[in-house]
């Protein structure tokens, strides 16, 4: 038996072809997930080695200890210490080509070169103090030579000379800053004379652990820790998350939703394929091979295909997860482990296994003598009546679960709108058969008048075997499903969040503080609501506030006639059209967790000089950047009675411009009135909404990207499918040849074929991925986090037109198959 299968395989590689292709495919997106989370790792761990790479020995302050100039000596005069350098990170703005400041962060530059966090990647570290190097990305805008403006803690403008680049991992954001001076220089940007870490390079000989027992001897106690370098490695790479993580999560869902559809186009292929070799396997059964030796064979066919296939998706794993973390991350690893290899290769041999054992189990069903006589071509496969029941009972399953997400908390909502998303998929799949025959005559009768008979044979092909033209279009159903509901509900997610802001956020301009740390100019609101086509401009703070028996919680102070015009948040109990003096609105986070309600009065404040407020609303709040309300809000004449410690400080400020004022012209008087406030930040609330969006739409980039490829191998599966059915029907071919129809009328019903395949199954996917994504908008919308149902009829045009276009280049093999084949041939095979 076992050289009948390798005879058989090596009878049939082209039809074994495209499904190996397939199954090569879906491992490459396992592989490829087992690769990203391995790298995920490996890249966090590279990081924290560049970050403590020479490091013998840290020394960390702990309850409120300072590491200060001092304890750096201290630690210098211990015996064994080769070196020691003090690290400390300041924010450290830049100023752009247009003079606007942006987030950086600038690091001092060690004089150890071996306690330096950071490669240099061209040029040279600074050697003076007005000298800069800067991260790689960092500098792209930037040339070797060139001035960079930095401003320091008080918005003070300092110039440097760009000398040098630097490289170092990305994961995570360990490591230096993106700008790196000398300690000097750094000390210009930064009244902060503490460091954050010190770190300690032991003199040869010395180890680890002693240098810590010396050092702690010398500089322990009061709050000060020291311990070995690897102790801090492992330390921080306990305690830092993992930028990537969330890509690997995103990435092996996609890796399960590409081996669904593989294994579908797998068992479809498998199933014509032993269809086409029912004599062969009959005359083994009539030479003495029983049924166990049959289905064993066509098995060890499958193990041998899915074998080869999932060695080829490994390497392709490999490329894949390259590519996406080139694009999504910066730093690519490709660690190959031994769990990656065995994983990938036995999911894929599995699932291959698994697809194959139905046609290999039906291929034993019929008796030898049944199975001679039984015709190869034009065999029908029909669908029944129990496939109409479950149809039927998943249709109810679908709509009964929507029924009761719509009526449900958001949460429990939520996870009915998924139940009820793969109940109407499944109704979809099942009832693929059923309407494979109406679709089909429909587009057969449409197409006409433009191919002519080609189209009407196309619909009869189509129609002859509607459950192998389902299965070959459900593939395609499952990934175009998965696509516009993510997409739809992306894009309504974004317009809701757009929406929320407009009915939220009164403001046309937000002004923050480029230091988060630092605050704004105390009169600065006043300055603004003085420019021309300035209806209206508000201080908005964000502090910690004592509301006495409740303990402390993060709050926002603000005029309290701002309230209801400049910040809106949904109300959902009370009034909160202005808050006056002795009054509070709580959130409804806040309200769950303490149980206030409306009229309800807190002690807020010290004991000794407590300050009543009362509760005249809850809200669910507005969480822009720039305007978030925080847990409470109070006005902001009652800030310092209750705030904790030295209160708070000033967050942004909220500009509204007059009704009929132009809006590029008041923005320059705005900026020219900000030139004073070197540190403040102008965004406009289009600006907002697109820093917003931004993470949305790459996620969405990534998922098109990886969903392309679960598409591929949906069309893998119809090129699969025609070929063989082209085979299959090789004398039927023949045969309308000799009465009369061209090659060309042969290839176009063949495309025309592929194109009715993929319009049913973008027609199921699409429709029910719009649906679902239509519940999943009515579920989890609400007042203050809006989700709209809006069809990106962009995108989705863009998945349909993919669709009809590609269908005809997945038939492109299998015509020219067929039209090359010789009629006489054709018509006196057997």
């Amino acid at each position: 038996m076992l050289r009948t299968v390798i005879a058989g395989l090596a009878a049939r590689p082209l039809r074994l072809l495209l499904s190996a292709v397939a199954i090569a495919v879906g491992v490459a997106f396992v592989a490829g997930s087992l690769v990203l989370s391995d790298a995920v790792g490996v890249g966090l761990r590279q990081a924290i080695a560049f970050e403590t790479r020479g490091v013998d020995a840290s020394i960390d302050g702990t309850r409120g200890a300072e590491l200060d100039d001092e304890v750096l000596s201290k630690a210098r005069q211990v015996p064994g210490v080769a070196a020691a350098e003090g690290r400390t990170t300041v924010s450290a703005p830049l100023l752009d080509a247009a003079g606007r400041p942006k987030d950086a962060a600038a690091t001092g530059l060690a004089a150890d070169e071996q306690l330096r966090p950071f490669d240099l990647a061209d040029g040279r570290f600074p050697s003076s103090a007005n000298e800069i190097a800067m991260e790689q990305d960092t500098a792209a805008d930037y040339a070797l030579g060139n001035p960079v403006t930095v401003l320091d803690q008080d918005g003070n403008q300092h110039t440097f000379t760009l000398v040098g680049t630097f490289t170092r991992p990305s994961d995570a954001g360990i490591g230096a800053g993106d700008l790196v001076l000398l300690p000097e220089a750094l000390g210009k940007l930064s009244q902060e004379t503490a460091f954050g870490e010190i770190v300690v390079r032991a003199a040869p000989g010395i180890g680890q652990q002693q240098l810590v027992t010396d050092l702690a001897r010398a500089v322990g106690g009061r709050g000060i820790s020291v311990v070995t370098g690897q102790e801090a490695a492992a330390q921080m790479l306990r305690e830092t998350p993992s930028d990537s993580a969330g890509l690997t999560k995103f990435f092996t869902a996609f890796a399960v939703l590409a081996m669904i559809v593989a294994a579908m186009v797998i068992a479809n292929s498998f199933t014509i394929l032993v269809a086409q070799r029912t004599r062969e396997l009959a005359l083994l059964r009539c030479i003495g091979a029983g049924r166990p030796q049959v289905f064993s064979g066509l098995l060890a066919e499958a193990v041998a295909v899915g074998a080869v296939a999932s060695a080829v998706g490994l390497l392709g794993g490999l490329g894949v997860a390259a590519a996406l973390q080139a694009i999504a991350i910066g730093d690519v690893h490709v660690p190959l482990t031994a769990r990656t290899v065995v994983a990938s290769l036995a999911i894929g041999v599995l699932v291959t296994m698994l697809a194959a054992a139905i046609p290999a189990w039906s291929a034993t069903r019929a008796a030898p003598v049944e199975a001679l006589r039984t015709p190869v071509e034009g065999k029908s496969a029909r669908a029944g009546r129990p496939r109409a029941a479950v149809t039927i009972a998943l249709l109810a399953t679908g709509f009964g679960t929507a029924a009761l997400a719509l009526g449900s908390e958001v949460e429990t909502g939520v996870v009915l709108s998924i139940v009820a998303m793969t109940a109407l998929l499944g109704a979809a799949l099942a009832a693929g058969p059923l309407v494979v025959g109406p679709v089909a005559r429909v587009a057969g009768a449409f197409c006409a008048p433009i191919l002519g008979q080609p189209a009407r044979l196309a619909a009869l092909n189509a129609d002859r075997n509607p459950k192998r033209t389902a299965a070959s279009a459900a593939a395609l159903t499952i990934g175009l499903a998965v696509v516009s509901l993510v997409t739809t509900v992306t894009a309504g997610v974004e317009a809701g969040r757009d929406r929320g802001i407009d009915q939220q956020l009164g403001a046309d301009f937000t002004v923050t503080s480029v230091v988060a740390t630092k605050p704004l100019p105390a009169a600065l609101a006043d300055t603004l609501a003085a420019v021309p086509g300035v209806a209206d401009a508000a201080l908005r703070q964000s502090f910690s506030g004592d509301l006495g028996t409740f303990g402390g919680y993060g709050m926002t102070a603000v005029r309290g006639d701002a309230v209801g015009s400049l910040l809106r948040p949904v109300v959902l109990s009370g009034r909160l059209d202005w808050l006056g003096p002795g009054e509070l609105a709580v959130s409804k986070q806040l309200a769950e967790e303490t149980g206030l309600a409306v009229g309800d009065t807190v002690q807020a404040g010290p004991r000794n000089r407590p300050v009543p407020l009362r509760v005249v609303a809850v809200y669910d709040g507005v969480r822009a950047a720039g305007a978030d309300t925080g847990l409470a809000m109070i006005d902001l004449g009652q800030q310092s009675a209750i705030a904790m410690g030295e209160g708070g400080y000033d967050d942004s400020v909220l500009v509204k411009l007059a009704a009929d004022a132009d809006h590029d012209q008041v923005r320059r008087a705005l900026e020219n009135a900000l030139s004073g406030a070197p540190l403040a930040q102008l965004r406009s609330i289009d600006e907002l909404k697109d820093e917003l969006s931004a993470p949305l739409r790459s996620t969405l980039d990534l998922l098109w990207a990886l969903t392309a490829l679960a598409v591929l191998i949906a069309f893998a599966g119809i090129a699969n499918t025609l070929s063989l059915s082209v085979l299959e029907r090789t004398r039927e071919s023949a045969l309308l040849r000799a009465l009369g129809l061209t090659r060309g009328g042969l290839s176009a019903a063949l495309a025309a074929e592929s194109v009715f395949v993929a319009l049913l199954g973008a027609a199921c996917g699409l429709f029910v991925g719009i649906g679902s994504a239509w519940l999943i908008a009515q579920v989890a919308s609400t007042d203050a986090e809006p989700v709209l149902f809006a069809l990106p009829w962009g995108r989705l045009g863009v998945l349909l037109g993919a669709a009809v276009l590609a269908a005809p280049l997945a038939a492109v093999i299998p015509a020219r198959r067929a039209a090359r084949g010789s009629v006489t041939a054709g018509i006196a095979q057997s």
